[in-house]
């Protein structure tokens, strides 16, 4: 009766992704161990979820980059069966108690036994279910192994749901975006494209380009920074590189911003990827624009949107300084940071690059069409 209670939430789970971390909670308590984690293997990168028991210890092993180099993870999936494995089932005991992550990272925090499957979704990615236990209470017992195994192709079956769910939830997102007229794209790790909305796909390939491993910028200098910004949310940083990308005009195309949000981790993130949603700001070619608009799009102080304004007017470093009563060496220090904010290196492209900005409702025309030549 117990484990069909736990089938039920499983099932919850598989419907509801943030309910996942109680499901983990307690399928640690059926296996004895410590606590659950469940994350997916992409590349380098790693999204997990645990339950509260494990958060801590899990933490510090993703946030240190052990993943890339556990032997552990490696010798499960070369083992590649269809059910729950132990320790030893794929290490001898000898070799597991002299495993270097195990002896550095596992045994100073009170673990070192553990038990985990595999399991394949559609979107490539490999999810696993990994129960760490107490380095007191020794290997996984055999008949654990075969409790969890009645339970997996439960856990198999909501992960795919809560995998088609996630995966839907990005392309509603990026549909409601179109909706009221931006074009959008929900990015996963190194900037791969989860789910994206038509408008910006019609802006490809002259602005954004759809490339065999990620969602690229057509203008490089912009794409360098795109990649920037999305290695930064991938790691959780939230302050630091640029988040809202100028891309210039060219070919047609009028001058656009580029904003990056990164997606707050949670467990339904375990089941996309999603690292961050790309926004595109269509621009016209009109008239400078107000210094709280300068200061929202290039995430400015607002001394330094007033001075980033200031410069799109034309102004010089002096006369900016005499305006404001501020001396020189400040107005310049202000004028270094803007250009770091914007991506701009001389005082000619920043000008360049605010005349060209205007809010879109003013625009008679496709916000990121020219209008053609008379």
């Amino acid at each position: 009766m117990e484990d069909d209670e736990l089938v039920d939430r499983i099932y919850e789970a598989g419907a509801v992704p943030d309910l996942w971390p109680r499901v983990l909670e307690e399928l640690g308590e059926l296996g004895g161990v410590a606590g659950t984690v469940l994350f997916a293997v992409r590349g380098e990168a790693a999204h997990w979820t645990a339950s509260p028991g494990l958060q801590e210890m899990s933490r510090g092993y993703f946030e240190g980059g052990y993943p890339g180099r556990d032997d552990r993870t490696a010798r499960l999936l070369a083992y590649d069966h269809p059910g729950f494995v132990t320790d030893l089932d794929v290490f001898s005991r000898e070799e597991w108690e002299a495993d270097p992550i195990r002896k550095e990272f596992f045994v100073p925090r009170g673990f070192g036994w553990g038990v985990a499957t595999g399991i394949k979704v559609p979107t490539g990615d490999l999810l696993i279910f990994h129960g760490e236990r107490r380095l007191e209470d020794g290997p996984v017992e055999r008949e654990v192994v075969e409790r969890l195994d009645l339970l997996r192709p439960h856990l198999a079956r909501a992960a795919l749901m809560s995998a088609r769910i996630a995966f839907e939830r990005a392309q509603g997102a990026v549909a409601a975006l179109e909706m009221v007229g931006i074009p959008a794209a929900v990015l996963g790790p190194r900037g791969a494209a989860i789910a994206t909305n038509g408008m910006l796909e019609a802006l490809t390939p002259s602005v954004v380009q759809s490339r065999p491993t990620r969602l690229g910028l057509a203008n490089p200098r912009a794409d360098e920074m795109l990649t920037t910004a999305l290695e930064a949310a991938e790691a959780g940083l939230h302050t630091g590189p640029v988040r809202s990308i100028p891309v210039p005009a060219g070919d047609g195309n009028a001058a656009m911003v580029a904003h990056i949000l990164p997606i707050r981790a949670s467990a339904r993130e375990v089941f996309t990827g999603a690292a961050a949603v790309l926004l595109m700001t269509p621009v016209t070619l009109r008239e400078l624009p107000d210094a709280t608009v300068i200061q929202g799009l290039f995430d400015l102080t607002p001394a330094e949107a007033r001075i980033a304004r200031a410069l799109g007017g034309g102004m010089t470093i002096g006369q900016i300084a005499s305006s404001t009563g501020a001396s020189a060496a400040t107005v310049r220090n202000q004028v270094q940071a803007v250009f770091g904010k914007t991506g701009m290196h001389r005082q000619a492209d920043l000008v360049g690059l605010l005349q060209g900005l205007v809010p879109t409702a003013s625009a008679p025309n496709p916000p990121w069409r020219l209008p053609p030549r008379k």
